[in-house]
């Protein structure tokens, strides 16, 4: 029954081009209900196939061939044993690629046969001697925060307004912070990449920007035109967004966040994170733009523990 029941399904795939392998099918489902039901299987398909294979094994050496037909019992029951293992490690695969974006979980960033590319997972990385005693991050009041200040849970997010995948992230928390109205609130931390040449007089406008409380419109003007962005573009937002531009121009020209940027940054690095975005809820890490499922399957944990 075993190479019946290993054979079926390539026969039930087979089937959908061929006759022949419609019935090859049918005789494995027959050789499947009669042995469960203690009966002798009637088609003796598990015979045919040991003689198939031994036979094609015959060819090139008769020796291991009759190895082979002596011991088919014990090979077929190790093929069966390594399906059904296969089998929950693809279902455990598809059950974390549903719930969280990636097949490993929701901090993995490792292969995943579902998302070959990488697209939930990759992160704009820098180069970082590892912590050994991780901080994990915490809230500071001098950070703006997006969305409901007096929300019950906040997801602290390292990102740098240069990086692609921060951008493509955007989108997922401004899903978040929509379908969780005033529960769930944002604070972005940024985490300069120097080889992003621009990160940080990016980030030391959008400080400047939130000393005029235009912290939120500024933040999404710089994603949505990151494409585009030259120093003059930082001048050009804070004109558009009608801020005071002297006091604007002033704030960048002293590099009056500097040391706050860097506080941040290094908050990062000590919280274990090598490349943006990372995302922090409760303690909880989430490395890449992961799909809102993998956001949502973490809050609603964590919302009942508020």
């Amino acid at each position: 029954m075993v190479l019946c029941l290993f054979a079926l399904p390539i026969f039930l795939i087979l089937g959908i081009f061929s006759v022949k392998y419609r019935k090859l099918a049918k005789d494995s489902l027959d050789c499947i209900f009669h042995t469960v039901t203690l009966r002798k299987c009637g088609s003796n398909l598990d015979e045919r196939i040991k003689g198939e294979i031994t036979s094609r094994i015959f060819k090139f050496s008769p020796k291991t061939a009759g190895f082979v037909y002596s011991n088919y019992k014990v090979f077929s029951w190790i093929i069966f044993i390594l399906l059904i293992w296969s089998t929950y490690e693809s279902a455990i695969g598809i059950h974390n690629y549903y719930y969280y974006g990636n097949c490993n979980g929701p901090e993995s960033t490792g292969f995943c046969l579902f998302d070959p590319a990488g697209t939930n997972t990759k992160i704009s990385g820098v180069d970082i001697d590892a912590q050994k005693e991780l901080i994990p991050p915490v809230l500071e009041a001098d950070d703006p925060i997006i969305g409901d200040k007096g929300a019950n849970l906040t997801i602290i997010e390292f990102g740098c307004y240069l990086c692609p995948y921060t951008k493509k992230a955007e989108p997922t928390m401004k899903e978040i912070l929509d379908y969780y109205g005033g529960k769930v609130n944002l604070q972005f931390k940024t985490f300069i990449i120097p080889h992003h040449n621009l990160s940080y007089p990016a980030t030391l406008s959008a400080e400047c920007a939130a000393e005029q409380d235009k912290y939120g419109e500024y933040h999404d003007y710089l994603f949505e035109h990151q494409d585009s962005l030259a120093n003059l573009s930082f001048e050009a937002a804070a004109s558009q967004l009608n801020l005071n531009m002297t006091q604007f121009n002033d704030c960048v020209a002293s590099e009056k966040y500097r040391d706050e940027i860097n506080e941040d940054t290094l908050m990062g690095v000590h919280a274990g994170v090598s490349g943006t975005p990372t995302f922090f809820i409760n303690g909880r890490e989430i490395a890449g733009p992961k799909p809102f499922r993998t956001f949502q399957t973490i809050i609603d944990e964590e919302l009942k523990n508020v």
